[in-house]
């Protein structure tokens, strides 16, 4: 007799559903995927936020040096280093406001705040950030500096990723910001 066909009353009727034992088996294979999957999303959504940090802070230099060719005043991006008190009114307290960008009020001494300091994600850690000056010229010196600065602007990582879980963030000659992946910025 076929098994899927049930008896109601003399008449046969076909039964229809999932068996516990078919539902049993599909439970087991999709938390299978899961533990595959879900260690690995949390790889890409790490990497994600390291790459948005990035960028976020790659924009701000950019956007410093192009506030300053605009305004033909100085405007500074903070960062960390490069804040000597009272060298600047510009970068002043700037340690505690990375990559926020200032610039003084037409005509003024008064700082006013172009862009706010960036909101850095718990997993993402930050080093080496540099405050850089940018003149009407738009070439980027530290704070207290004159030379056109070549170096690192921050150093961007996150402890939870495996291999190159850094992004250096560079200037060249006060103009060129580059980025580049490694194990450890030098």
């Amino acid at each position: 007799m076929n098994r899927n066909l049930v008896s109601l009353r003399g008449r046969q009727t076909r039964q229809q559903g999932f068996s516990l034992i078919e539902l049993m088996i599909t439970t087991v294979v999709a938390a299978v995927l899961l533990a595959v999957a879900i260690p690995s999303f949390r790889n890409i959504i790490l990497a994600n936020e390291l790459t948005t940090t990035t960028n976020e802070w790659v924009t701000a230099v950019n956007l410093a040096r192009s506030e300053a060719i605009k305004r033909s005043a100085a405007v500074v991006v903070c960062g960390a280093g490069g804040n000597q008190s009272g060298s600047s009114e510009l970068s002043d307290g700037c340690a505690s406001n990375l990559g926020e960008v200032r610039a003084f009020q037409a005509g003024t001494t008064t700082v006013t705040v172009v862009r706010a300091a960036l909101e850095i994600p718990d997993s993402v850690s930050l080093a080496q950030t540099q405050s850089l000056r940018f003149g009407s010229t738009g070439i980027g010196r530290l704070p207290s500096g004159t030379a056109p600065y070549t170096g690192i602007v921050a150093d961007i990582s996150s402890a939870d990723l495996a291999g190159e879980n850094h992004r250096c963030i560079r200037v060249i000659s006060g103009t060129t910001v580059t980025t580049d992946s490694d194990t450890v910025c030098n």
